[in-house]
């Protein structure tokens, strides 16, 4: 049974593509047979939104970090104890190898390197 990581920018599809990312996974999940226990992110991604709207000068920038904490709260998204002075994509990679895990994320160099270590 595989566990889903959400990396920060994920997070910010539904505001910027107009669906909802945790339903739609799901969905995939469910039609490809995959297993899984629940979607985690690492109190480091959600340290990263928090700062991000301390400071955010325009209300608008504001609303959507407001919105994303939000939806990262009401999806009921497990949030993963972390160091704070570390880099993301380190920690992704340390957590992905250990176990049976799904990393979701946009970031280009983060995929590749987490496809040459075998990480789905």
């Amino acid at each position: 049974m595989y566990k889903i990581l959400i990396d920060t920018n994920f997070f910010f599809l539904p505001f910027y593509e107009k669906f909802d990312v945790i339903e739609e996974l799901k969905k995939f999940l469910i039609e490809k047979g995959i297993e899984y226990e629940g979607f985690y992110t690492l109190k480091k991604n959600i340290w990263e939104i928090e700062n991000k709207l301390k400071t955010a000068t325009s209300e608008k920038k504001k609303k959507l970090f407001k919105l994303v904490l939000s939806y990262i709260n009401n999806k009921g998204v497990i949030i993963l104890d972390s160091p704070v002075n570390e880099k993301t994509d380190r920690l992704i990679v340390g957590i992905a190898v250990k176990d049976k895990w799904i990393v979701c994320t946009l970031d280009r160099q983060l995929r590749y390197i987490l496809r040459r270590l075998k990480v789905p």
